[in-house]
This record gives C-alpha cells, sequence and structure tokens, in this order.
C-alpha cells in the first residue's frame, strides 16, 4: 500500500484522532453508510479517510472532488471505535445550534438532558427526538457530549438532522418543564410547547429543574422500580406526539 498514509505522526491522522477524543471544534463519523448520508444531508467533510486503497463509497459521492485519503488498515483501526472497522470515516466541523431558536419552536415539544452521563443514552434520545419530531435536545450540565462518537452511533445517524445545543436551569426558567416521576400525576405530557426533561441515570433530574417542573407519572407495573431514560423518553416522546 505505497499510497496510503502508514505514519502516526501524519497531521492528517493526528487531526481525526484528536478529534475523535475530543469532539470539539470537530467530529467524526464513521461508517461508510453514515458519511454518505452526511453528505447527502449538506454536510461538507474536511478530509474523508479510507481504510486501505480501495474506493468505498459511492462512485457520485467520490466524483464530487470530496478530499480524500487512504490510511492503511493498520493504521485507520487505530482510529476506528468499534469492534469491527467500519472501513470509512469522515471529519467534519462541528454543528452548532442556538437553544433559543429550538426553545422558539411552539408547534411540538423539545427534550432536555440534565447530568444524562452515557452517550449511548443520549445518542438513543436524540434519535427518539427525530422519531417523535422533537424541536431538539438541550444538553444541560453533566451530559455526555451528542458528538462524541459513541453518541453519534447510538443516534443512527439521527445527529444529522436533530439541532443539539447547550443550556442551562437558568435558561430554561420561563419554558413549561415536564419530568416523569413516580409520584407525579396521572397524565399525558402536551404535544407542543415545552420542554420534557429527562435526568440522570441514578439521581434523576436536579432539585431547581424539579422544582420548577411539572412531574407526570408512566403508569407501569409494581414490579419494576424505575425504568431506563431512554425507555421513559421513549413513552413520554410517544406520547406527546401522538397527543399532537
Amino acid at each position: 500500500m505505497k499510497n496510503a498514509i502508514s505514519s502516526r505522526q501524519n497531521p492528517i491522522f493526528k487531526r481525526v484522532r484528536d478529534a475523535i477524543r475530543e469532539h470539539d471544534g470537530e467530529i467524526v463519523i464513521e461508517g461508510p453508510k453514515q458519511v454518505a448520508d452526511a453528505i447527502a444531508a449538506g454536510w461538507k467533510p474536511i478530509v474523508v479517510a479510507e481504510r486501505g486503497e480501495q474506493a468505498i463509497l459511492p462512485l457520485p459521492d467520490r466524483q464530487a472532488g470530496l478530499p480524500v485519503v487512504h490510511f492503511t488498515n493498520e493504521l485507520f483501526d487505530q482510529l476506528s471505535d468499534t469492534r469491527s472497522p467500519q472501513t470509512v470515516l469522515a471529519l467534519f466541523e462541528r454543528p452548532h445550534h442556538d437553544a433559543n431558536e429550538i426553545l422558539a419552536r411552539r408547534d411540538t415539544v423539545a427534550v432536555a438532558l440534565d447530568a444524562v452521563q452515557d452517550p449511548g443514552n443520549v445518542g438513543t434520545i436524540v434519535r427518539l427526538a427525530a422519531a417523535f419530531d422533537a424541536a431538539g435536545v438541550l444538553l444541560l450540565p453533566g451530559c455526555a457530549d451528542a458528538y462524541g462518537p459513541k453518541a453519534i452511533r447510538a443516534s443512527a445517524g439521527t445527529i444529522l438532522n436533530v439541532p443539539v445545543a447547550n443550556i442551562t436551569a437558568h435558561d430554561l426558567r420561563d419554558a413549561k418543564l415536564i419530568v416523569a416521576d413516580m409520584q407525579g400525576e396521572a397524565a399525558d405530557p402536551p404535544g407542543r410547547d415545552a420542554v420534557l426533561v429527562f435526568g440522570n441515570e441514578g439521581a434523576g433530574v436536579s432539585d431547581d429543574i424539579r422544582r420548577a417542573a411539572k412531574a407526570i407519572a408512566i403508569p407501569m407495573s409494581k414490579r419494576v422500580e424505575s425504568l431506563n431514560v431512554a425507555s421513559s423518553a421513549a413513552i413520554l416522546l410517544s406520547r406527546s406526539f401522538a397527543s399532537r
């Protein structure tokens, strides 16, 4: 593979590696379909990296003048965040969305996550937000990054079309907040003009959020004490969507 990059000191390799680790100004999406979907959605890659020397992305995408490089199999595998390397990854500028624009939508609900620490849960809830047409996902302090590799993978590509923004509890002071609580009122969540808040896997929502929110109960059997945060999100978002 004389044309494939093989050195860990290569600046492109180092840039992609740093984006995977830090996902601050730049992020990485992995997998042929995921990368192709991102490009089709209008995301412009800084660079596309393929495993080995063969062309992996569909030909129409390659004809668009994409900046493509090749890493040796061994070097690519050091970047891949999955057990079975996905053969393609791409570096993109990290998207930036405005929390106020998410809150400004009145025809649906927004989702806020309060210190949800598992990136798999964050990504799954981003996917649920897409499935049930939420305005976007707001990340309160302590949340895993929705643009980290594990969260992106758990979102199954929906991170491409769901606005995500950071926010503070103070910024939510004028919003109608709804939280799931076993002691709450037996009621359906609103279908619009509200924020459904889901809390930390162990501690739930913060005291500030709890005091400001309306608590509603999810009816269920006494065989279990509580639901996983992503399961709670699925139920409430589904019920909210159905009530529109």
